[in-house]
């Protein structure tokens, strides 16, 4: 399934790219969220072989592959942003190979890079929620089979380029569907988890990604920041078991620093990271009540949770705010040795 919205600059290069594909039993979805720049004209004409489900309005990412989903008849669905470029004919492959080895594996992670390097890696995976940074790893690393290894599991797939076992999707309830878009793929991915499931990667399915194409800015913008921000707190507060005051109290703390930062660099971040806040408080009764349905069915120890969330491995950091970032990041390392003694 591609996920596409006025994605039409996009479409020719990833289509083209997914027919090429060699798996005796494919069906290609382009799941439109009420595009007006022709999308949906220009697939039908030049790529009739693609099945389209339109939607008629604009429902985001978790909610518009929510429906979807729903509508389709298959074990497995790959989910794929329209800013790729499929690299290898053998991915579906290689994603159902290392989906069935395991009957607990619930969702495989595609190996994505960058769309303008191919050498370079733009994620592999997620790891847990790191409350005010990034969750991709390998962003921006050189590609040399470092994660390649049998024994890598990301914590979470990365929702633009990867492969969700249906009845489990469906058992959770799919995607948040108020998150609209960014954080829905990790916080699947942690329900999974909680339920005893397993996320894999499969290093073979190879996928170019230009990193952002399909959002407004290559750079974390308000918008950008108000809607991750948000989505966070909600799924902290959905998913933490026993660890929610360490992580709220992180959360807040290094939130009320983000605000004073901005505050002074970029005022528009700072409304934007309030907003998130009010947002949460607002829909809290809500939130609340999906945590109760979540921690009354979750099997799975918050000890087995919290050790595969953070795994000791290279994190992203990017370049803006270099000293604010250097104090988040002492900060965290304490807390999260704090926690680990605690």
């Amino acid at each position: 399934m591609v996920i596409n919205f006025n994605g039409r600059r996009w479409l020719d290069n990833c289509l083209t790219s997914v027919l090429r594909t060699d798996y005796p039993s494919l069906d290609i979805y382009l799941v439109d969220n009420a595009s007006t720049d022709g999308s949906m004209n220009h697939v039908r004409e030049k790529y009739p072989q693609v099945r389209i489900i339109r939607h008629p309005s604009n429902l985001g990412l978790s909610e518009g592959y929510n429906q979807a989903i729903g509508k389709v008849d298959a074990e497995y669905v790959v989910l794929l942003n329209n800013d790729t470029e499929v690299l290898d004919p053998s991915w579906i492959r290689e994603l159902v190979n290392v989906a069935t080895s395991d009957s607990k594996i619930a969702a495989v992670s595609c190996k994505m890079v960058s769309m303008e390097d191919h050498s370079r890696l733009d994620s592999v995976g997620g790891m847990g929620i790191a409350f005010w940074r990034g969750l991709d790893i390998g962003r921006e690393e050189h590609d040399h089979g470092q994660y390649d290894v049998t024994r890598f599991e990301p914590f979470a797939f990365c929702g633009g380029a990867a492969l969700v076992k249906r009845e489990a999707f469906l058992k959770l309830g799919g995607f948040d569907g108020s998150f609209f878009l960014y954080v829905e793929d990790a916080d699947l991915s942690w329900r999974l988890r909680l339920l005893g499931y397993r996320v894999a990667f499969a290093p073979k399915a190879k996928v170019a990604h230009y990193f952002s194409g399909s959002a407004r800015s290559r750079e974390v913008d308000a918008r950008k920041l108000y809607y991750c921000h948000r989505n966070f707190l909600r799924t902290i507060l959905k998913n933490c078991g026993s660890s929610l005051t360490w992580a709220l109290t992180d959360f807040f703390l290094f939130t009320l620093m983000m605000i004073g930062g901005f505050s002074i660099f970029e005022p528009k971040k700072a409304v934007a990271t309030v907003r998130a806040i009010l947002w949460n408080l607002l829909n809290f009764r809500d939130t609340y009540a999906r945590r109760l349905k979540i921690q009354t069915s979750r099997i799975e120890s918050e000890a087995t949770i919290v050790a595969k969330m953070y795994p000791r491995l290279i994190r992203h950091q990017p370049s803006q705010h270099a000293m604010l970032r250097h104090v988040l990041n002492v900060l965290f390392e304490y807390s999260q040795l704090r926690k680990r003694v605690n």
